[in-house]
């Protein structure tokens, strides 16, 4: 194995080897969990609970003081969108598998309540279990056409505050992971085929871009 010879994003271990790149932020997560003091902390198997503790969850929470004495003594509004904020990076780097759920943790981060927290501080823990996880990025080769696929997949109304939905897209160029996101839909969907729809097109638009991008560089794409 040895170092790739792509840019990869900062803070992000990169090792190449006959397969392709794989990816990591074990050193990110590591320091991220100890500014927390999760470091000991038990792990969960999910990112995200499932939706019946998420609609339990909402009848108990408050608003996090805009001051105070900060993470991990009390959390506050500022602690929170320096801990989101890594997330999001971590997510946006290598760990799709945490998307869905850093998003539902940055739905208000001008107005954090004490349950966005307990979703942040549940992907501390899930990260913690996986530290190690890394993202493969190998695609096919001897092919002379590129196959650009989406796959997508959405929740139904599962802000219980505004019932909007979220769609979320994973993109695929001959056979290597390019892109994933996770976006709250701009309307309400009013049934599950509705919101699956909405999501489909979004990873359309995403995939009829990535095949724009490797048509103007003289790929050949299917």
């Amino acid at each position: 194995m040895s170092r790739g010879g792509g840019k990869f994003p900062r803070h992000a271990h990169s090792l190449r080897d006959h397969e392709g790149y794989t990816i990591d932020q074990k050193r990110v997560i590591s320091k991220l969990l100890h500014k927390n003091s999760l470091e000991r902390a038990n792990a969960v198997r999910a990112s995200i609970a499932d939706g019946t503790s998420l609609e339990a969850e909402s009848m108990m929470t408050e608003a996090l003081p805009e001051k105070g004495a900060g993470a991990p003594e009390k959390s506050t509004r500022r602690s929170f969108q320096s801990l989101v904020g890594s997330l999001l990076w971590i997510a946006w780097c290598s760990r799709p598998d945490i998307a869905y759920a850093v998003h539902r943790a940055t739905r208000q981060t001008h107005a954090p309540t004490t349950q966005d927290m307990r979703i942040a501080k549940r992907v501390l823990r899930y990260l913690a279990g996986t530290t190690a996880a890394k993202l493969h990025m190998g695609g096919e080769s001897g092919n002379t056409t590129v196959e650009v696929t989406s796959y997508t997949d959405a929740d139904f109304a599962a802000d219980k505050n505004t019932r909007n939905s979220a769609s979320g897209a994973l993109l695929t160029a001959g056979g290597m992971m390019v892109g994933w996101q996770v976006k709250q839909q701009s309307s309400v969907a009013l049934s599950t085929a509705e919101v699956e729809f909405v999501a489909a097109a979004v990873g359309a638009k995403e995939s009829l871009g990535i095949k724009n991008l490797l048509s103007e560089i003289g790929v050949q794409v299917m």
